[in-house]
């Protein structure tokens, strides 16, 4: 399993959630950027242990631009958040993580819904949507989450329990269907960004932390 992040890991990474949510992607050497065209409507550049050289080069086009963003993987934070100082950027959020777990160790069979509930399941080329409903009313979405496969890797993306369906299992159950329709494709892993929120949770179930994820602006 992955020990550790890289380059390589993250422009898949970024691949697979660009993917899920119909970003245009552009990599171009060590930076990669997908255009959040449902959120800013601008460029979210992402780079792995950037230089100084690198986070002052994105720091003056964050500057033209204020509605572009940074993403920064590094194994030091300490050190990420001086240099950023330095260079004039912002902290925007320091809370999430990047998560890997190896996939030989979840079902591979699509997991049953919880009573009262049922599962919907949309597969696109590479890529599956997964979503629960209540039995009684299946226009209402309590649980949903994505998943890409790309590279060996399967990218997981927007897992979301609804606020009156939180604490019944259901987002274990969507991790776990997720999981099951990414062996379908030929890949080894799993990676994913967690919040603050779904780390205990992905943590349960055998996910590991790979380091910090730290989201700058100008």
């Amino acid at each position: 399993m992955a020990s550790n992040a890289s380059d390589e890991l993250i422009g898949t990474w970024v691949d697979g959630w660009a993917g899920v949510r119909g970003y245009e992607i552009r990599h171009e050497g060590r930076v990669h950027a997908a255009l959040r065209h449902d959120t800013t409507g601008d460029w979210e550049y992402v780079i792995y242990e950037p230089s100084k050289e690198e986070l002052a080069a994105v720091a003056e086009t964050l500057k033209k631009h204020p509605k572009r963003r940074l993403t920064a993987f590094n194994d030091s934070v300490s050190d990420l958040l001086n240099t950023a100082n330095e260079v004039g950027l912002q902290v925007s959020a320091d809370d999430e993580v990047l998560m890997v777990t190896e996939l030989a160790v979840h079902d591979v069979e699509v997991p049953l819904p919880s009573d009262g509930f049922v599962f919907q399941i949309e597969r696109d080329g590479t890529h599956a949507y997964v979503s629960l409903h209540p039995e009684d009313n299946q226009e209402v979405v309590a649980a949903s989450g994505h998943v890409s496969a790309v590279n060996g890797f399967a990218i997981f993306d927007r897992i979301i329990t609804g606020p009156d369906f939180r604490r019944q299992g259901l987002g274990t159950l969507i991790m776990r269907a997720l999981a099951s329709l990414a062996q379908e494709h030929d890949v080894d892993e799993g990676l994913l960004i967690a919040s603050v929120d779904g780390q205990q949770l992905y943590a349960s179930l055998g996910w590991t932390s790979l380091g910090k994820v730290v989201l700058f602006k100008a």
